[in-house]
């Protein structure tokens, strides 16, 4: 992987991860090592954490190869304080674009840190999601479920009853559910997380909010999946089966999609942001508007244009330009089209872009009318299944002084990756009509990639 791209890749890795293995695992005999050539202090270690987030992974690695030597030579392989050069090392390894060398040194700091603490020591959580962050990069889905669920039945054991510490092992494993299209068992462990913070009186917090957003969009997910299912059978969005067999998933199927639950969850967001103090506008301005869009999306129209309304009356009388949100459509909703099915691997040439650009006029229900196809290349290989996805589309309406109204012309372009067959830059053409079935070059993805789970509130520039 060229360094830059693998600076990139480490950058975005190493935000998860604010140096909290040193809190972790500095133990008591690192802490107070005498000899140099034994152990480093663990300033020491510190200092190399810090130069591999800033990129310097390369040389940090050197130098903790050279402490991991002088550990095993003084003590033995299996010490304990060979756990936190171990972990920094593998974060050397991610942010240099290598996965795979990562997880060999996780695993063993993880195996490590079970033999001298005990199989469900704290102090392990932060190793095993490093080694999830690994595997899900390798595209071991599987696996990563696996480490995740073992991190929260860690965390669990460490932290029973109510207390609060275990919302993070919650909130993470609720995500990693969602993106993986386990809406279900996500809502479940969403909704053990809210209970904790009622039992802490912290659910009007805003601490509550990342937990009322998840189950919101437990529910979004259920009713709007990010890719065009073409029927009840389509499982490409079947993640790994959720391994967990405690309570946290006992009414698992009792609480299926549920409006009412949905709203109920966006509308104590809004509650929390007025209360906070001080006053966040656009904090609250981002609740508002998630909350109109939830109830544009689930076909409740009027409702959510009084709620873009008040956004854009309270806009006005702050001085602010309104137009920058409501001065023209925002689609809210687009289910991903499949894209087209790639040529035998010796007829394929390098891949490129083709896009499917559409016009059409965006109504004040936020549904589109008049849909046609203005431009595409190659010509018509996706325009069937684009003009199919954007009829399921939603947007936030066009307002003029603080009514919607219908905005006619809109355009929206989609480009897709597509190899063509070589020697032939335009592939056969498919069929366009929107009666027609599906084309015949063109099949589902095997599976799609992972969804990104975006929150409830809007996350443009307000």
């Amino acid at each position: 992987m060229p360094t830059t791209l693998a600076f990139s890749v480490g950058k975005k890795y190493l935000s998860r991860f604010a140096l909290p293995v040193l809190v972790f695992f500095a133990s008591p005999a690192l802490a107070q090592a005498t000899s140099a050539q034994a152990t480093s202090p663990p300033d020491n270690l510190s200092f190399l954490q810090l130069q591999i987030h800033r990129g310097e992974a390369e040389h940090a690695a050197r130098s903790l190869e050279t402490i991991l030597n002088q550990i095993e030579a003084i003590n033995h392989r299996y010490h304990p304080d060979l756990v936190v050069p171990l972990t920094l090392i593998g974060d050397a390894a991610m942010v240099q674009g290598e996965p795979e060398k990562a997880l060999q040194h996780f695993s063993r700091a993880r195996h490590i840190a079970r033999v001298s603490h005990g199989l469900f020591d704290q102090r392990q959580i932060a190793i095993l999601y490093r080694e999830a962050d690994a595997l899900r990069q390798v595209g071991k889905l599987e696996d990563t479920k696996n480490r995740e669920e073992q991190a929260y039945e860690v965390a669990r054991k460490a932290f029973p009853g109510n207390d609060p510490r275990l919302l993070p092992a919650l909130d993470r494993l609720a995500t990693f559910y969602l993106s993986t299209y386990n809406y279900l068992p996500a809502r479940s462990i969403y909704n053990r997380a809210l209970s904790l913070h009622e039992s802490n009186k912290t659910d009007l917090t805003p601490q509550a909010v990342p937990v009322l957003l998840g189950i919101a969009l437990s529910h979004r997910l259920e009713r709007f999946p990010p890719i065009y299912m073409r029927n009840s059978d389509d499982n490409r969005l079947e993640g790994p089966t959720p391994g967990l067999t405690n309570s946290d998933l006992d009414a698992l199927h009792l609480n299926f999609n549920s409006f009412p639950a949905g709203e109920r969850a966006l509308q104590r967001v809004v509650e929390i942001r007025r209360n906070e103090k001080p006053t966040d506008p656009l904090a609250i301005r981002k609740a508002i508007l998630g909350l109109a869009d939830w109830h544009m999306m689930f076909g409740r129209a009027n409702t959510a244009n009084t709620l873009y309304g008040h956004v854009y009356e309270e806009m006005i009388a702050t001085d602010q330009d309104p137009s920058s949100l409501f001065g023209s459509p925002r689609m809210i909703y687009l289910p991903r089209p499949q894209n087209p099915k790639a040529p035998p691997a010796n007829q394929r040439d390098s891949q490129t872009t083709g896009h499917v650009k559409v016009q059409f006029t965006v109504s004040p229900t936020g549904r589109i009318r008049k849909l046609r196809t203005v431009d595409s290349e190659p010509r018509k290989l996706m325009d069937f299944r684009v003009r199919r996805s954007m009829r399921l589309a939603v947007f936030r309406p066009k307002l003029e002084a603080g009514i919607a109204t219908a905005a006619v012309g809109e355009t929206y372009t989609y480009e897709f990756p597509y190899y063509p067959r070589i020697g032939d830059l335009s592939p056969l053409e498919t069929q366009s009509s929107d009666d027609d079935p599906a084309p015949a070059d063109v099949n589902p993805d095997t599976h799609p990639d992972p969804i990104e789970t975006t929150k409830m509130e809007a996350t443009e520039d307000v």
